[in-house]
């Protein structure tokens, strides 16, 4: 409405030109006062105006994946950052110290691999030998030391409690000799695949249980994501984090996009791939183009001064930025639903609706007003296209009073003798 306040303030100092000549000769109009118009042949473009926001269109939020201490953390608001640069840890001590602990029990599982693999050595079996033959002597003499007592006691000479150890001590002979035997058995077969299999098996299970630790370490360190600017901080370095707790968010300011916002009497109107053009006290009175790219799937609601208002969010890519349209500036947004060329066109104020809902518009001829049936086409917010019933040559009157009749005498007037 600003803008037709405007062209009508312009046209009214034209029309007030009149009204000064017509009052400076003196002489007297006799009909309706009015303000006249003419038709104009130019592109026309069919526009939705709202407000939007602009907003860096590359924008990442780092969250914090583990709980711990913020560490190594003297970013701030505005600083560049590289893709890949860390900018600050959480202190993950305990985990160090975990995969310490787990680094060790593999080491002992593989020294127990590498003593069952190691090949038969002569030595250890001579060894063995002798030990078997040592327990086969000691049990000859077990044996023999029992079948002695055994007669003495037949004889009425020994006692049983002497027979009962001398056969306690032939059975434990009797074991070692077993043992022995079943270990150079064992020795002279080879390791025990079975028993390195086992071993071998918690080894990996230590390393899943390391690579579990490592993962959670190396996800430890705040990595920015892209190049780009921090944006905001939520915290500051010693901060104790909470898993999930908001750290950051960095974005490319070089790539910008705007959002508006659309009513919901417009929205239908909106389709991906319109045109759009944006302006605002940022971009003096430079005007960037872009294209709706996205239509937000829900609408969003605010609470203003005179109430709440409900939206739909539009994305615009623009074509090219300038460096001093920066995030968070609010621009208007025209988006541009039809074009059409060369458009017979006059001013919206100038079209009328008769009460069959046709429309129409009133001409002056030779000084009376006549009424003329129009087809209209697309509309700006100041103008509208005239499709048929016009030759372009008239002139119109515009915001014509609703008594105003057929063949009524009409004059130019300025707008003050309008308004009377």
């Amino acid at each position: 409405m600003k803008k037709r306040l405007w062209i009508w303030l312009s046209v009214g100092v034209l029309v007030a030109g009149f009204g000064g000549y017509a009052a400076s000769s003196g002489e007297k109009k006799n009909g309706v006062p009015v303000m006249l118009s003419t038709v104009v042949t130019a592109d026309l473009q069919s526009t939705i105006l709202t407000s939007g926001i602009v907003k860096v269109r590359n924008e990442h939020t780092l969250f914090a994946n583990y709980a711990g201490d913020l560490r190594n953390f003297s970013i701030k608001e505005g600083d560049k950052v590289t893709k890949g640069q860390v900018i600050g840890n959480i202190d993950m001590s305990d985990v160090s110290n975990e995969i310490i602990d787990i680094e060790a029990q593999i080491a002992i599982q593989e020294a127990n691999i590498a003593r069952l693999s190691k090949g038969v050595e002569p030595e250890e079996v001579t060894k063995m030998q002798e030990q078997l033959a040592q327990n086969e002597r000691e049990y000859q003499t077990a044996l023999k030391d029992y079948q002695r007592t055994q007669s003495l006691f037949t004889a009425g000479v020994s006692t049983q409690q002497a027979v009962e150890e001398a056969k306690q001590k032939l059975q434990t002979a009797e074991s070692r000799v077993r043992v022995a035997k079943q270990d150079l058995l064992l020795k002279q077969k080879g390791p025990d695949k079975a028993e390195i299999r086992s071993y071998e098996a918690q080894i990996q299970k230590l390393n899943l249980e390391k690579a579990k630790y490592e993962k959670q370490r190396v996800q430890s360190s705040i990595v920015s994501p892209i190049d780009g600017t921090v944006l905001s901080m939520k915290v500051k370095e010693g901060k104790y984090l909470s898993k999930g707790e908001e750290i950051l968010t960095v974005g490319d300011t070089n790539d910008v996009m705007v959002e508006a916002g659309v009513g919901e009497s417009d929205l239908r109107k909106i389709k991906s791939g319109q045109d759009a053009v944006v302006s605002g006290i940022s971009l003096g009175g430079e005007q960037l183009q872009g294209k709706v790219s996205r239509i937000s799937p829900i609408a969003v609601t605010s609470k203003e001064r005179d109430g709440e208002n409900t939206r739909v969010p539009v994305a615009v890519d623009l074509n090219e930025t300038r460096e001093y349209l920066k995030p968070g500036f609010h621009v208007e947004v025209d988006i541009v639903l039809q074009k059409a060329a060369n458009a017979m066109q006059v001013p919206i104020e100038a079209v009328m609706t008769d009460q069959d809902g046709s429309s129409f518009v009133w001409v002056a001829e030779n000084g009376k007003a006549r009424k003329k049936k129009v087809t209209t086409g697309i509309e700006s917010e100041l103008f509208i296209q005239i499709e048929s019933g016009l030759d372009g040559s008239e002139e119109l009157v515009v915001n014509p009073p609703e008594t105003l009749q057929e063949n009524e005498a009409v004059f130019q007037a300025s707008p003050e003798e309008v308004s009377e």
